[in-house]
């Protein structure tokens, strides 16, 4: 009975690990192994660990965390007044019907979407932070739920 305990604890453990490996960008099989092993301790390893290293996507580029990028005024366009067509941000003369934009009117537009994109970047960061701290609280419940239980049922076998 208290190996059967033992075991469910560790297989638990063993996958809690792999969880918390993968959302840090590590490899959830080898961590797995680690919380199989070593139950609490591995698992405890796992949560502390920092994030792991950019991975390579399948196209053979680098993937970039969502703050690194930077605000690129070519993947912004506005609509031409005069033909209702939308053009580059930064052009200052429409493509299709040659109408001109001020340029001090152009370098409003991009300051404006510049400005966006920071706003933007600032509540995708944040919200990111939110999911971290309730990934956090509930890998700590999840902790004192598995010890609480384990000293329960520990507690009824000694007792039985």
């Amino acid at each position: 009975m208290i190996v059967g305990i033992i075991l469910i604890q560790a297989v638990t453990f063993a996958i809690l690990s792999g969880i918390v490996a993968s959302n840090k960008n590590r490899d959830p099989a080898g961590w797995s192994v680690i919380g199989l092993l070593f139950g609490l301790f591995g698992f405890i390893a796992a949560v502390a660990l920092g994030e792991g290293e950019e991975t390579q996507s399948s196209d053979g580029q680098n993937s970039q965390p969502s703050g690194e990028e930077e605000f690129d005024p070519d993947e912004y366009e506005k609509k031409c007044p005069a033909c209702a067509e939308y053009i580059k941000l930064e052009a200052r003369i429409c493509r299709y019907c040659e109408h001109e934009f001020p340029e001090e009117k152009v370098e409003e537009q991009i300051a404006q979407a510049r400005e966006d994109f920071r706003e933007k970047k600032e509540v995708e960061k944040q919200e990111e932070e939110e999911r971290a701290s309730v990934k956090e609280d509930m890998v700590v419940l999840g902790i004192i739920v598995l010890v609480f239980g384990g000293i329960a049922l520990l507690a009824l076998l000694a007792g039985g």
